[in-house]
């Protein structure tokens, strides 16, 4: 234990302490003490410090006579005996003849020593845990040793090899920084704010392994995917005819998959995972957000509402990516019952003309090729063999590609982005999904084929590719035999039956409707809910009511297409229903101002 410079001299009162705390500073010395009457008398006046003897305890008269002999002997003397181990004794020794020279080297120990270096903090928000033995610096690639469920706490279950690629990254970047320092310009100059922050700090400070994981998907990648669905379909306006069937794709959507939909209503707000999603995910979508956009007329033509539609659900698949979650098989169900319904409510109305990009014909056999290479697993270790093919290249290196990437990579491809393509409609057969899916393997290889580092990504990309021919083989076997061909037809004309209602379901709906009721909060005034929705809206009193609402609708009219049969879908009422409160909401407030005998709007 160090004992602080300042302390040269010990009180000769607290000298029993000072033993012990000597001696062993992690336990505590017990001193006995031991109380003796003495023949002689005297009086307790000074108290003399206590020096051990050889045999390790000392006694000592702590009383000097003092004034008359009678007295003295009246009063008992105290004699007290203080026993102290070999160990404390050696230890006072070393204290009393070491303290000036160990308070010396002590100073000189600290004026060698460097200044405190400030060490890069960098905060790490995955979903799912990084795995161990992960090392990255700047520009660089990441090194794994595997893809485990926790977080690496420290290096001792890394592998040899694992800290020799470390140790050659350490070096690499190293040699950059110090062609840098000699005046070369630096490649890249776009830093993240934790590695601004380390570089205005001491420049003695030195930059510690750790892996960054600033932007998640480049947002070029996602504007790419988007023109590319949409580019053909520029024609296909927005309209009111084609926003109603809109709504009513979604409120059919919520209502069949009741259980399904509770997860994609609103945005993800967990706070466990928020971050990681959003770095992952650069477009978000849930119900809530689109219905907002249709209500305030956001989508210019159908084919974006659509994408927006599948991107919900394409969301979840390519950010739970464990084989067998619950939230991947409820994203597959959604999106088969979404895309049914679009099929009956819009692509029905508008055929011959196609107005959005179409499903590959057996995209569902195609979402299993992806479930299947997420199943596969490392010899070595278990973890998922497709962790790090699951993300762009960018999402491991900070935002940016790896030196020399793109001059040997010519088509940046991943697991995630395939999903997408997938389920927003831009693949046009089965052989581009294929090649898509080979290319992440032949990119692997291409770049870290004749690479020291690259021998664990490598022996990941050959282990995924032996899953990978199995599985795309037999999607590729299906697409050419008979039953593909039939696939194909049945996908063109494939559409859902939705039965009609009855119409004394329907008037039952509107006799509950009707029997709401409404209180006044100030005049406590109880009254029809519905009266106000009966007829139609008066024009002479609010003249310019057809110039902000276009498609007029009252309970009155709605009871008329229940006796002439026009609903052929529950959505359809449900959709005239929600029309009468949506035109209420959508009219400003009206201010009635009272000026002498004039009222005026």
């Amino acid at each position: 234990a160090a004992i602080s410079e300042d302390i040269s001299v010990i009180n000769k009162s607290k000298y029993s302490a000072a033993l012990a705390e000597t001696a062993k500073p992690e336990k505590k010395k017990k001193i006995k003490l031991k109380l003796k009457r003495n023949s002689s008398a005297g009086e307790l006046t000074n108290i003399d410090v206590l020096a051990p003897s050889s045999s390790g305890s000392v006694e000592k008269d702590l009383a000097k006579p003092t004034g008359d002999t009678r007295e003295e002997k009246s009063k008992p003397q105290l004699k007290f005996k203080l026993k102290v181990s070999k160990k404390s004794k050696e230890g006072a020794e070393k204290l009393e003849g070491g303290t000036n020279e160990s308070n010396a080297v002590a100073a000189e120990a600290r004026k060698e020593d460097p200044p405190m270096k400030k060490k890069l903090k960098l905060k790490i928000s995955r979903g799912k845990e990084l795995p161990k033995g992960v090392s990255v610096e700047d520009n660089a690639v990441i090194n794994p040793s595997s893809n485990p469920t926790k977080l690496p706490k420290e290096d001792e279950d890394r592998s040899s090899k694992e800290k020799v690629v470390e140790k050659q990254f350490k070096e690499k970047v190293d040699k950059e920084e110090n062609k840098t320092s000699k005046g070369e310009p630096e490649k890249s100059s776009k830093l993240s704010s934790a590695e601004k922050s380390s570089k205005s700090g001491s420049e003695n400070a030195s930059k510690t392994c750790v892996v960054k994981t600033s932007p998640s998907i480049s947002t070029s990648t996602v504007t790419d995917i988007t023109t590319m669905a949409t580019a053909n379909f520029a024609g296909s306006t927005m309209n009111a005819f084609r926003r109603a069937q809109c709504y009513k794709v979604i409120s059919s959507l919520k209502r069949r998959q009741h259980a399904n939909c509770k997860w994609f209503l609103k945005p993800v707000s967990d706070p466990k995972i928020v971050k990681d999603y959003k770095e992952k995910i650069s477009h978000p979508m849930d119900l809530s957000t689109l219905s907002s956009k249709l209500d305030r007329h956001q989508y210019e033509t159908l084919a974006h509402f659509v994408l927006d539609l599948r991107r919900i659900f394409s969301n979840c698949l390519q950010y739970n990516t464990d084989y067998g979650d619950d939230f991947r098989s409820a994203a597959v169900e959604c999106f088969g019952c979404a895309e049914d319904l679009l099929n009956f409510f819009v692509a029905k109305h508008e055929s011959p003309t196609v107005v959005y990009p179409n499903l590959l014909y057996c995209w569902e056999k195609c979402i299993n090729a992806i479930d299947s290479l997420l199943k596969v697993k490392n010899a070595d270790d278990g973890h998922q063999t497709a962790w790090y093919f699951l993300q762009p290249v960018t999402f491991f290196c900070s935002g940016s590609y790896p030196e020399g990437y793109l001059e040997r990579v010519n088509k940046p491809i991943d697991l995630g982005t395939i999903t997408q393509k997938l389920m927003l409609g831009c693949y046009n057969s089965v052989g581009a999904f294929v090649a898509d899916c080979r290319t992440v393997v032949k990119n692997c290889k291409a770049y870290y084929a004749d690479r020291d580092d690259g021998e664990l990504f490598v022996k990941r990309a050959e282990r995924l590719e032996e899953s990978m021919e199995i599985h795309l083989g037999e999607l590729v076997m299906f697409d050419r035999s008979p039953d593909g061909n039939e696939a194909k037809q049945k996908a063109k004309s494939k559409c859902m039956a939705i039965d009609k209602p009855s119409k004394s379901f329907l008037e039952d709906i509107m006799r509950d409707l009707r029997a709401t009721t409404y209180t006044d909060r100030v005049a406590k005034i109880t009254e029809s809910g519905t009266q106000y929705f009966e007829m139609p809206v008066d024009t002479t009193l609010v003249p310019d009511y057809l110039q902000i609402v276009k498609n007029p609708m009252n309970l009155q009219a709605i009871d008329r297409k229940i006796e002439n049969g026009s609903y052929k879908t529950p959505e359809d009422f449900e959709y005239d229903v929600n029309l009468i409160f949506k035109n209420c909401e959508s009219i400003p407030k009206i201010i009635f101002i009272q000026n002498e005998n004039t009222r005026t709007w």
